[in-house]
């Protein structure tokens, strides 16, 4: 709720200050934009077996770093008077490695309880990723000389995926003790708003807003995402600009046989470069 509330006071007064902007600039066809984001990861993993609890793992305690620069890429079709094609792709991939003095049940990897009384030190090894594919469909209500609002609908497609292998390390001696993988792939329909306040000539403030909480088939899904950015104009057709992203996923599916749960909190600054045309 902190960043909600962080987040409506800085549109509020992105708002007031647009009313006094300049005329809205011509729309472009297609926008582009390359950026790095970084962000700061908390996620938690589960995978339990039928009649089984299951082990939430949190990252940080699976030795991760809790913070990462990535990559992403974006592009926005302008292709009617009011209606906008926007997409955006991201990737995460994180490894860590500890000694693990802790019980843990992910599928059918079952370190014992008495993890103490094993002779040696047990190591985990894991590997967590998240590939993040966003498609909104936009429609405008309302443009004025310095304000245009969207709304409309998308789909987040969300792969996350954990690997886990267990070592015990002895008297230099190492021996296997399982590993166990687990990944869900589910796509996640959002409501979406979209605003864009045009200050000055170069200046340009912008937010998405999205939001979901579904059940249906085998998946139990949730999103909540938030984004604002503010782009600067160096010509006509090319801008930078830099912003703050705050993504959080929790998507549950129920199989047959096992259960696999990814809890995830993407936040932190963005910049990147913008191409119009």
């Amino acid at each position: 709720m902190n960043h909600f509330a962080k987040t409506l006071c800085t549109l509020a007064a992105a708002t007031g200050l647009a009313a006094s902007a300049s005329t809205w600039a011509e729309e472009p066809s297609v926008q582009l934009k390359l950026g790095a984001f970084a962000q700061t990861t908390d996620a938690t993993v589960s995978s339990a077996r039928e009649g089984q609890a299951g082990t939430d793992l949190n990252l940080q305690t699976l030795g991760h770093d809790d913070s990462q620069t990535n990559f992403w890429f974006s592009g926005k079709w302008q292709f009617a008077e009011r209606w906008q094609l926007w997409g955006n792709i991201s990737q995460f991939d994180s490894e860590g490695t500890v000694d693990a003095d802790f019980h843990v049940e992910f599928g059918d990897l079952d370190l014992p309880t008495d993890i103490d009384s094993l002779d040696g030190n047990v190591q985990l090894d894991s590997k967590f990723n998240a590939d993040l594919y966003i498609i909104n469909l936009g429609y405008q209500l309302y443009q004025s000389d310095s304000i245009k609002l969207d709304a409309g609908l998308g789909v987040h497609v969300v792969k996350f995926g954990m690997e886990i292998d267990a070592t015990l390390i002895a008297n230099e001696r190492t021996e296997s003790l399982g590993s166990e993988s687990s990944d869900v792939t589910a796509p996640l329909p959002n409501i979406v708003l979209f605003g864009q306040w045009h200050l000055t000539e170069r200046i340009e403030v912008s937010s998405t807003l999205g939001w979901l909480s579904l059940n249906y088939d085998d998946y139990d899904g949730e999103l909540t995402a938030i984004e604002l950015e503010i782009d600067y104009a160096l010509t006509d057709s090319f801008g930078l600009g830099a912003g703050y992203r705050y993504i959080d996923y929790g998507v549950t599916k129920n199989g047959d046989y096992l259960t696999s749960s990814f809890d995830s909190l993407f936040e932190g600054p963005t910049v990147y470069a913008v191409m119009r045309f």
